[in-house]
């Protein structure tokens, strides 16, 4: 299986294209309206994938979980990770990462129990109610852009282990190499702007790091304002 890539080729490459994550939010709306149906549902990683798929959700009426999942980071380099951890153990190693800053065994077992405390304040935070899954026939992952593409790979190991329909990644920046990661695993990659940097932050003119009370206060928000469309943890 190989992926279908679906961008634009007019934002290829192109720095600071939005404004915001609610203005990227709105390019991905317009790009899905036509790969979605009543048997869709939105996955969402936080932090930085909840607000763009908190208004895809609210754009398009459609059904929105969360995606628990947590970057194994760099401690020296805070803004790099080596891999991620998702929340039923899916476990995914940026082994390149490893031996390019020389991360040592003991530094990978702290930052996995770093990753397993970060999923329990999640859980805690943003309810540990469980969706079922088996009624829709596509899950779209959502998150705010791919770097080496490991957060969203482990995501999309954990749905398939115990899902079996069509998974759409979505976001609305993405590094070539992370993209070209999840060719073989994804149905359909959708990211408008593909470039040849990593960092994420690269495509927005305003980009604020989020944490997880900002997080759940925004998803509180949504519940309220849309309460049949949050469906718990994906």
């Amino acid at each position: 299986m190989t992926a279908k890539i679906i961008e634009k080729t007019s934002l290829r490459e192109k720095l600071k294209i939005y404004k915001d994550r609610t203005h990227a939010a709105k390019v991905l709306a317009d790009m899905l309206e036509d790969l979605i149906d009543k048997y869709t549902c939105l996955a969402a990683i936080p932090n930085g994938g909840v607000p763009i798929g908190l208004t895809i959700a609210g754009m398009l009426n459609i059904d929105l979980g969360l995606m628990i999942i947590a970057r194994l980071l760099i401690p020296w380099e805070k803004m790099r990770g080596f891999g991620a951890l998702s929340s039923d153990g899916v476990i995914e190693i940026n082994w390149e990462n490893v031996r390019r800053f020389n991360i040592a065994q003991e530094i990978i077992d702290e930052q996995l129990r770093s990753a397993r405390n970060k999923i329990d304040e999640m859980l805690r935070r943003f309810g540990s109610r469980i969706a079922d899954i088996s009624r829709y026939k596509t899950i779209v992952l959502i998150d705010d852009g791919i770097a080496s593409g490991y957060t969203m790979l482990a995501s999309i190991k954990s749905i398939r282990r115990r899902w079996n329909g069509r998974i759409v990644s979505a976001t609305p920046t993405g590094f070539k190499r992370g993209i070209n990661l999840l060719k073989d695993i994804a149905d359909i990659i959708l990211c408008p702007n593909i470039k040849s940097t990593i960092h994420i932050r690269d495509a927005y003119i305003n980009f604020p790091e989020l944490d997880y009370s900002q997080t759940e206060k925004i998803l509180r928000e949504f519940k309220k304002a849309y309460p049949s469309l949050f469906i718990g943890c994906v």
